[in-house]
């Protein structure tokens, strides 16, 4: 289509590449079908102002012929703030009255930004958006491509969903290696792990005391108490807090051994997340202030809470990926639930899994949405407890992908 293929500013294909593809279609593709989309694409040195939305195209453009977007971004601009943020928004639509946003990104300054989305429909615009105080400059370049982001040959060795065309899968977990190692600012994995070998009779956690399950919407503060008299440190608690501008909120307590601890400042509805500064030497609980009521528990040793929950907050959005249960269990009638609670403390279960006399293993991979302000957690109910001989111990850890759907400084 170009009389270079690798020196145009212009999106070339390969007849190789395209000769399967449309002979049998009888599709031909003609220069303004492959170029002209793109002409207005280039643009460079722009300036997007705060509170004026900034439109890379004066009309919608067709992508009928295509199926990716490619974006290019470069905000490395000694004019701009530092760790400021705008917000890249891909719309697409039938109509150009219709437009809609079908993908947001925020981009921070001083970074280079490349990413590919999929074509959803016949027209397309992108849109910059900047609610910061100062105006951010950018150099963009943005084109359409009529294949995935591999390029050849790579793309033909690649295990590719070409139904899904840019929403590539493969076989290795380089993906889940990468959020493992920080190499991703917006994505984190989080395992959350209990277990439980006592007999129960309410709706608890899952864990190794009795941990109500919080049907309430009640915010209270925590303290933090041990068994040992060794224990003397400064803890960090984190989990669903009042008075936060993103519903998460961390909290330094003072635990004093078997003596209460400081009260925390702030309010919670629920414990997920406690850093110790050290290996605990005894059982430490956190405990509902003027209540009694168990938060969340550490067992000797252990280092950390062994209650399988968290809370999404605000500006996040998480996708509980994988369950497994296992253990040993004699004369038992009861069943574990994955339940996924909301700001007003209404629940919903998930899944649900019956535990019966002999050995429990059981692995369950859902990718289900948890939404932004939402807690998703592990409950055992009515085991059985007429035999004083019932169970001998269950382990239970939830895996989830959380991402944030904006910056922690847009709140």
């Amino acid at each position: 289509m170009s009389t270079s293929r690798y020196f145009s500013n212009f999106p070339t294909i390969n007849q190789g590449y395209l000769s399967a593809g449309t002979s049998r279609q009888g599709d031909n593709f003609t220069f303004n079908d492959v170029v002209s989309p793109n002409r207005d694409a280039m643009r460079s040195n722009v300036i997007i102002t705060q509170n004026v939305d900034k439109y890379i195209f004066e009309n919608p453009i067709s992508t009928a012929n295509f199926n990716i977007i490619k974006v290019s971004i470069d905000t490395n601009n000694n004019l701009n703030g530092v760790n400021d943020t705008l917000f890249l928004d891909v719309l697409q639509g039938h109509t150009p009255e219709n437009m809609s946003v079908s993908y947001t990104t925020p981009i921070s300054t001083f970074k280079t930004f490349y990413r590919n989305f999929p074509v959803k429909n016949n027209l397309l615009n992108i849109r910059f958006r900047n609610e910061k105080v100062g105006d951010i400059r950018l150099d963009h370049e943005i084109s359409l491509s009529k294949f995935t982001q591999f390029n050849p040959p790579s793309e033909l060795n690649s295990q590719v969903d070409y139904s899904e065309m840019a929403n590539l899968t493969r076989n290795a977990n380089n993906f889940y290696d990468d959020v493992s190692r920080n190499n991703f600012e917006n994505s984190k994995i989080i395992n959350r792990f209990g277990f439980f070998n006592n007999n129960i009779i309410n709706n608890q956690l899952i864990a190794p005391v009795e941990i109500l399950e919080n049907t309430s919407n009640t915010y209270i503060e925590v303290f933090g108490k041990s068994d040992s008299i060794l224990d003397e440190f400064e803890v960090a608690i984190s989990g669903d807090a009042q008075f936060s501008t993103s519903g998460r909120l961390s909290n330094g307590i003072q635990i004093f051994g078997t003596s209460n601890g400081v009260i925390s400042v702030s309010k919670y509805k629920s414990i997920d997340t406690i850093t110790l500064p050290q290996i605990n030497k005894g059982n430490i609980s956190i405990i509902q202030n003027g209540t009694g009521k168990l938060m969340n528990y550490i067992p000797k040793g252990f280092g950390s809470g062994s209650v399988p929950q968290y809370y999404i907050n605000t500006i996040e959005e998480g996708i509980l990926k994988q369950v497994n249960m296992s253990g040993v269990t004699s004369f038992q009638n009861g069943y574990v639930e994955i339940k996924i609670m909301d700001n007003a403390s209404n629940s919903k279960t998930v899944w649900t899994a019956g535990i019966r006399d002999g050995t429990i293993n059981q692995k369950w991979k859902p990718d289900i949405l948890i939404p932004s302000d939402h807690t998703v957690y592990a409950t055992v109910s009515e085991i059985d407890t007429t035999n004083p001989i019932s169970f001998e111990r269950l382990d239970l850890n939830m895996k989830l992908l959380v991402y944030e759907t904006r910056p922690i400084n847009s709140v």
